[in-house]
């Protein structure tokens, strides 16, 4: 072998080693971005399991707004309350009449005023709140359309500059009653569903969602 070829060997080995030092020193490109790319914001959206709910277009009726109101915190005397308050002076209506009827002394007459007082503070308790929730039932009662949209996390209700929404994160307090769903904010507002307006297929589910994102209003 000539110093000719020698030499043509001897530089064509240098231009392999060359190349070879070249190609350690690149990027693999296999691996190049991908890692970057998969914890990126981008990716990481892609990548999330979209949140889906339930959405619910109804009119409440003036009957079912009067349920509402009653079950809320407008009127006081009511349920219970009214039971014993209403006992309470029936006992006292006893006793006067029976003062009146058998003591007849000249303060019988007195007797006989409270006890009509007693009868007639029953009949302000059971008459007097019917009526005014049953005036403020038609007003509210106006029929517009209440659209509301349930997810797991929240409720988004109405649309545009009127919506609003309540976190079920367990801030809010769940009643339930004469087949209505109402839900009360921890700023005293509140949100009622109908149990008319939803699905048979979806009532469980749409029940636990909202079973599990409030806690149950124990007040009576």
């Amino acid at each position: 072998m000539s110093d000719d070829d020698n030499q043509r060997n001897e530089e064509l080995i240098e231009e392999i080693a060359e190349d070879l030092k070249k190609a350690e020193n690149e990027d693999n490109p296999e691996w190049d971005g991908s890692e970057a790319e998969f914890v990126s914001d981008d990716d990481a959206e892609e990548y999330e399991i979209p949140e889906t709910g339930y959405r619910l277009s109804y009119v409440l009726t003036q009957e079912e707004m009067y349920k509402c109101l009653y079950h809320s915190d407008i009127i006081r005397t009511k349920g219970k309350r009214a039971v014993i308050e209403s006992i309470v002076l029936g006992i006292a209506a006893v006793i006067f009449f029976v003062t009146f009827l058998t003591a007849g002394s000249q303060y019988s007459n007195y007797n006989l005023f409270f006890a009509v007082v007693c009868l007639a503070m029953i009949g302000v308790i059971w008459t007097v709140p019917h009526f005014y929730l049953k005036s403020m039932a038609k007003t509210m009662a106006d029929g517009k359309t209440i659209e509301a949209e349930i997810y797991p996390t929240h409720i988004d209700i109405g649309r545009d500059d009127g919506k609003w929404s309540i976190e079920l994160d367990g801030s809010s307090t769940i009643d339930e009653f004469d087949n209505i769903i109402m839900i009360v904010t921890d700023k005293d507002r509140a949100f009622a569903i109908p149990e008319r307006v939803i699905e048979p297929e979806v009532y469980n589910d749409i029940r636990a969602i909202l079973q599990t994102g409030t806690q149950p209003d124990e007040e009576d």
